[in-house]
């Protein structure tokens, strides 16, 4: 997703807090992505095991009207604000209801990180629970949106009945999802948005991520009076996830003591990561004494700098929060060297998108009966996403990390027969 696209965010009842500026309602308009979806809840949500044959559940934020028409009012809906989400319990395909082993494409940006690792397992296990032949792309990086164009055209002509994409630009992957839709092919959209028809969503929005990543740190210090700053890594800055975590960060900030005292874009491979948290630290440390309070953002930027502060003996002069989950951040939090990350449960999204492909391929109904698509259009269509989880020190021995972590040593497989 690229940040061509208006996503109209209303941040209400997000996040309840005794601060007046926190906690009252208020519309923000951002210049982002038309990219995930908006919305969410900070309890943890139980999720059935997946095992090879058996169904699963799980409670879901559901879109009404449906945000799969490619317009950006949508998300401004009242109905589709974080507080007024219907929740449903979404139920899985059993396996004795799927007649038919569909080819089913499945396209993401990259799979440089253990993100959409995660992503991927999602997408692996529920296919083959399902029995469905699945072929897996990635196109090495958010630069390489001709690659992904490529590798969906090859895809779709060796006879794909479905396409399930995490699309690197909300405009530029738009025509391919037009022409592949008008040849009959259903399209689902998952982790990252687009700005033309789809056939179902299972989103979650990183703008609202940010939000919440930066109002979590705004609550650790309401009764202070200091001023607290951050270095803020928001993520590649072609990439429309990263630009709406970096809006969503800095309208939690608005009218708070916290502020952003650098800005570090670039890409979430390691090295390139490491680089900037070096330059940082450079940069806005003076006699050992860090001129800034955290470091907040993607998760291989807050890898990095665990390494980086305890080798200049910063680590506990400084605060570590990401803005998504990992293994990592998992490793990380449980030895508490590092603060906070929410999950977007994105092996719960990745499970999600299978049974919608599945659902449409089979003509059978979806889980949660299908929503008006916004616009009038006549179309009954479904876009849904789980709640986001804030993960600490404090509440982590009670995460259920499987709708968030592949399992150790899981790598992803590329086809499934």
């Amino acid at each position: 997703m690229k940040s061509e696209s208006v996503e109209h965010l209303t941040y209400k009842g997000l996040i309840h807090s005794p601060m007046r500026s926190i906690r009252r309602y208020f519309l923000l308009n951002l210049v982002c992505v038309f990219a995930l979806g908006l919305g969410f809840g900070v309890t943890v949500t139980t999720v059935a095991r997946a095992s090879s044959t058996s169904s699963w559940a799980t409670e879901l934020g559901v879109y009404n009207p449906a945000c799969t028409n490619g317009e950006s009012k949508c998300w401004a809906e009242v109905t589709n604000q974080a507080d007024q989400l219907e929740q449903v319990l979404y139920t899985s395909l059993d396996v004795s209801m799927v007649q038919q082993k569909h080819h089913i494409c499945v396209s993401f940006p990259h799979l440089k990180d253990s993100y959409f690792a995660g992503v991927a397992y999602g997408i692996i296990s529920e296919g083959e629970r399902l029995n469905q032949k699945i072929t897996l792309l990635e196109a090495g990086g958010y630069t390489n949106l001709e690659t992904q164009l490529n590798q969906v055209d090859d895809c779709i002509s060796n006879g794909a009945d479905a396409l399930i994409i995490a699309p690197i630009s909300s405009h530029g992957n738009a025509k391919q999802i037009d022409l592949i839709r008008a040849r009959g092919i259903p399209v689902i959209v998952i982790i990252t948005g687009i700005n033309t028809v789809v056939d179902a969503n299972s989103l979650q929005s990183f703008a609202t991520m940010g939000f919440t990543t930066c109002q979590w740190i705004v609550q650790q210090h309401q009764q202070e009076q200091e001023k607290v700053k951050i270095i803020w890594f928001p993520g590649p800055p072609s990439a429309g996830w990263a630009i709406a975590a970096d809006q969503g960060c800095r309208q939690a900030l608005l009218g708070t003591q916290v502020e952003i005292l650098d800005t570090k874009w670039g890409d979430t491979g390691k090295a390139i990561q490491l680089k900037l948290v070096e330059a940082a630290i450079q940069t806005h440390v003076v006699d050992h004494q860090p001129e800034f309070d955290y470091i907040v953002g993607a998760a291989t930027s807050i890898e990095a700098a665990v390494g980086a502060l305890r080798s200049r003996s910063l680590d506990k002069k400084v605060k570590l929060v990401a803005s998504y989950y990992t293994p990592g951040m998992d490793i990380f939090i449980r030895r508490g060297q590092v603060d906070m990350a929410p999950s977007d449960q994105m092996i719960t999204q990745a499970r999600v998108s299978m049974d919608q492909a599945v659902r449409l391929l089979e003509g059978l109904p979806m889980a949660t009966g299908g929503r008006p698509e916004f616009g009038q259009t006549g179309r009954l269509t479904e876009h849904v996403q789980p709640p986001i989880i804030i993960v600490t020190p404090d509440n982590i021995d009670s995460f259920e990390s499987h709708t968030t972590l592949a399992p150790k040593y899981w790598s992803p497989v590329f086809s499934v027969d």
